[in-house]
This record gives structure tokens, sequence and C-alpha cells, in this order.
């Protein structure tokens, strides 16, 4: 299916402006807006997207939406404004209120109770002066881990066995913070020791799974590795979550066209699921849109709510991720060979010509919330070892001021992904 014809503009804000360069291959335009308006702006949002090949950079949503065919939300935000399209009858795809299962930890605990899915122990605490009084009372030789649920700017998961490691975070949140920190609620869930990791990669439509999909395991911040398996397939704790989210998503969320991974913690057979990221991932988003062959007519025919099966081009995917802690002030300019563009993955990325001694070049833009993630390379291959290697010599192409890559991490996440693997087939 030609798609050449048909235009998409992409609502984003700033990492997944990949997401829009991979899909115009396919469409014949496509635009690109990233939220700019605010009392004090400063014009870091306006770059992202400037100077990359087949993007129109849309500066005024309003005054061009009526013009393309097709609108994606690539991010988990803006549930109103997508319902407010489809209203319309306009094709979206996007997680819509869907988005709540990512968004909404404590609820969706609730959820899964409800449909007798594990749940490991957890509780919910209002404000920093209950969460150091948690710590006190409850240290624990495995650890909690801390997470906050809808503000991802306050920060990552983070990790603490007992009050003496956690009071530096919880300092660290009520100085930069506070009153805010006073005010909102911590989810804490216990670790599961010797838990397998496994996860799915994929989409859903309406709470529909395709036929097959990808999934594998993330090492967080430093590699991603995945197979594609058909759905019967997939490992038994994958289907099992997945059941529990197609009943949920087609009975509370039935306009949910988007992609869909999980985290699942795997112990003694049961599966815990941990977090649900209801828009394109990352790490493994780049892996699904690149493997998968007629990602536009998937998009395209899943805007309007009709499930298309996925063309697979390859068995497996692996993904390195490199960071820079100066990346979280300053834009950091990054230089890769020309012919691995397409295997670059880059967040809040544009490409600019100082019409100087260096010229075009490309270039990581932080933006409001810091961040020492820039992006991440991807390869693909029905070979393991030839994917990891390929993998491997594209992150190491790729250079900048104060980058880091743990290339090596890949052998042994995707050791576990096959053993996992042969162990389910």
């Amino acid at each position: 299916m030609s798609l050449k014809s048909e235009s998409l503009a992409v609502y984003d804000f700033g990492l997944f402006i990949s997401f829009a360069t991979r899909l115009s291959r396919d469409f014949g335009k496509v635009g690109y807006f990233c939220p700019h308006e605010n009392s004090f702006s400063d014009g870091r949002e306006l770059i992202v997207g400037l100077g990359l090949p087949n993007i129109e950079r849309i500066t005024k949503w309003d005054d061009v939406v009526d013009s393309y065919s097709c609108l994606a939300f690539p991010d988990v935000l803006c549930a109103d404004l997508q319902e407010y399209y489809r209203l319309q009858g306009r094709r979206v795809w996007g997680s819509g209120p869907g988005a709540d299962l990512e968004l909404k930890r404590w609820e969706t605990k609730h959820r899964l109770k409800e449909l007798d899915i594990p749940v490991n122990e957890c509780y919910r605490i209002k404000g920093t002066a209950a969460l150091r009084q948690f710590f006190i009372d409850h240290p624990s030789e495995d650890g909690w881990y801390v997470k906050i649920s809808g503000l991802r700017g306050l920060g990552e998961t983070w990790h603490a066995r007992n009050y003496a490691e956690a009071r530096g975070q919880i300092d660290e949140l009520d100085f930069k913070h506070a009153p805010l920190s006073y005010a909102i609620h911590f989810i804490l869930e216990a670790s599961i020791p010797d838990a397998k990791e496994i996860g799915y990669d994929g989409y859903c439509i309406g709470g529909k799974f395709p036929s097959s999909s990808l999934w594998g395991i993330e090492d967080k911040d430093k590699c991603y590795f995945g197979m594609v398996s058909d759905y019967d397939d997939l490992p038994e704790g994958v289907r099992t979550v997945n059941d529990a989210l197609s009943k949920i998503i087609s009975e509370s969320f039935p306009t949910y066209a988007q992609f869909l991974s999980t985290e699942i913690r795997e112990q003694d057979g049961k599966p815990f699921p941990i977090d649900f990221t209801c828009r394109h991932a990352s790490p493994a988003g780049e892996c699904v849109c690149e493997n998968m062959e007629n990602l536009a007519e998937v998009i395209w025919s899943g805007a309007e709510g009709k499930l298309v099966e996925p063309e697979w081009r390859h068995k497996y995917c692996a993904q390195i991720i490199f960071c820079s802690e100066t990346a979280t002030e300053r834009a950091v300019m990054l230089d890769f060979p020309e012919e691995d563009r397409q295997w670059v993955k880059l967040y809040n990325h544009c490409r600019m010509d100082d019409e100087g001694e260096i010229g075009m070049a490309d270039y990581f833009i932080p933006q409001v919330a810091p961040m020492k993630q820039l992006g991440s390379v991807v390869a693909l291959g029905d070979d393991p070892d030839e994917t990891i290697a390929l993998c491997k010599e594209r992150a190491e192409s790729v250079t900048g001021f104060d980058l880091e890559r743990e290339s090596d991490s890949l052998d042994k996440t995707a050791a576990d992904v096959l053993k996992l693997g042969e162990s389910e087939s």
C-alpha cells in the first residue's frame, strides 16, 4: 500500500523526532510540531527537527493541522486533543485516554488485581515526610523502587534499601521541588529478587494485538535486544499480561491506537507487570519502526481503528544507547558516517549549518527536563551474533563530546533473550 499521496502531522515534544523521519520515507509529506509557546520561550523547542531531510517543520499547529490526512501523537500526552480530532472523524494515531495505563500507576495496579494478574508488594505514599518515615520503618535487604506517576520531569525510578540510601534522593526532591514534593504521591514497589525480565514491544488497536511481535529485554540506559515471534510463541508471561491489557483497553480505552511495551518480572512462573509504556518506547520503539516494513500502513489503518498485521524485515533487533553528562546543560554536536544515518536515532535532533568551518552538523538540543541520554543506534539481522556485531560497529562510529556507551552490555542482554526464547519454543 503506497501512502505517497497522503500526509502525516506528528505532534511531539522532541523525544521522537526519529519517528517522524522514519515515516517520511513512506508518506508524501510529514510535518513535525513541538509545542513552544510559554511566557519565557527560549527557542529550544523550535529548533528540534530543523534541517532534517523531508521534514516540514510546523510552528503553528492550528493553522495547518487541517491540511494533513493523518495525525500522530507518539508520546503519552495530549489525550483530550486526540479525542477532539477523533470526534471530528480524523485519523489519529495515539494512546488517547489509554495513556492512563502508564501515567496512573496506582489505578493500573488495581485494574490488574481485579483480573487476577500478580502485583508485587506496593504502597502509595503522599509527600516526602511520609517517604522518609517509610524507609525508616521498612528497611529491606532487596530494597524498594520509588516511582512518581505522571510527572517524569521530577526524575526516573530509583532504588534504595533503607533510609541511609534514600535520604540523598529525598533531600534533593525537597531542595528542588518543594512545596510540590510535599504534595505528590510516590509509588513504592518491593524488589522481586531472582526474577527474569521480559517485555512485549509492539502495538495495540482497541485491545487487539497483531499475530506477531517483537519482544526483548532492556538494560537501562545501555542497550536493548529483541526478537520477532509469532504471538503464540511469545513468552507465556507476556501473553498473560497482554490478555489482561486486551480486556482493559477494549472495555475502557477502545480508541487506543498506539505502540505498547510492557516491563515484566517473572518469578516462579508468575508474571509481575512493573510498568507499561503507552507510547513510542525508547529503547525498542526505534527497533520496531525500522524492522517493520509496512509501518506507515499499520499507522494509517490503526489511526482509524483497523489492525493491519506487521511485515517484519528481520528476526533480531539490537540497540545501543549513548549518553553525555554535558547534554544535561547544553547542545552536543554528533558525528557519524552518512551511510549510518538511517540507523542513528537522536532525541531532540536537528541539523544546522554554522556557515563557518564546520558547516552542516547534527545536534542534540537539551530541553527543559535535563537528560543525559542523547539517542541510540539500531541494527537488524537474521543472525544474532552478526546483529550484535553490526550494532557495536555503528555505536563506535558515533562521536561527540563527553559521549559514553556500554556496548559490551549487549552481549549479556542478547544471551538472556536467546536463552529465554529457546526455553519458550
